[in-house]
């Protein structure tokens, strides 16, 4: 068989445009769309949403953690802590433990509008996101969103590991259930 000749014994994916991986793609465009309109009133874009809110939970991190644990190159990175500084609403500070970096912040009017304004705006466009499901559905679809992302139970080779499921379970609507769900680094609400 020569290299040109399609092989009938290999089967690809399929995506298609009602395929799984086409359709996750589509539902995370329709949100960032969904969330850049909840926040463009307030001069913003999800990617300064996705910072200040990173930062609100985890506490200051440098510019480096912040680009690698939200999947943002670190150019644009810099332009988006330049960007939310020039607004007020994150600092740079020297990092106490190593004065060579500096730690981004939140400033008091980054917390305020984050907690007042922008926090409503997000869970009215969550909210939107997710209106086709039932209460129920929701709480599911978190579940599988969280086991996707960060407990996969199944090692590269096929074989499981740990239990494959996530203790607890938390809101797909941004709510908690009143359970919350352990992770690293805190409880998921």
């Amino acid at each position: 068989m020569s290299a040109d000749s399609p092989n009938s014994d290999v089967s690809l994916p399929d995506f298609s445009a009602g395929s799984t991986g086409i359709l996750l793609g589509k539902a995370g465009d329709l949100f960032d769309e969904l969330l850049e309109t909840a926040v463009e009133p307030f001069g913003l874009r999800a990617k300064d949403v996705v910072v200040l809110t990173a930062i609100d939970a985890m506490g200051p991190q440098s510019q480096q953690q912040l680009a690698r644990g939200h999947g943002i190159d670190r150019t644009t990175m810099v332009s988006v802590v330049d960007g939310l500084e020039r607004l007020g609403l994150v600092q740079r500070a020297r990092n106490p433990d190593d004065r060579r970096k500096y730690a981004i912040g939140l400033t008091v009017e980054g917390q305020a509008l984050l907690r007042h304004k922008l926090g409503p705006a997000m869970l009215n466009a969550l909210d939107t996101f997710l209106a086709p499901f039932t209460p129920d559905e929701r709480e599911m679809f978190g579940t599988f969103l969280w086991r996707l992302v960060h407990d996969r139970g199944v090692a590269a080779n096929g074989t499981a590991h740990g239990n494959g499921t996530a203790s607890g379970a938390a809101g797909a609507n941004g709510q908690g259930t009143g359970q919350g769900r352990e992770v690293p680094g805190g409880t998921v609400r």
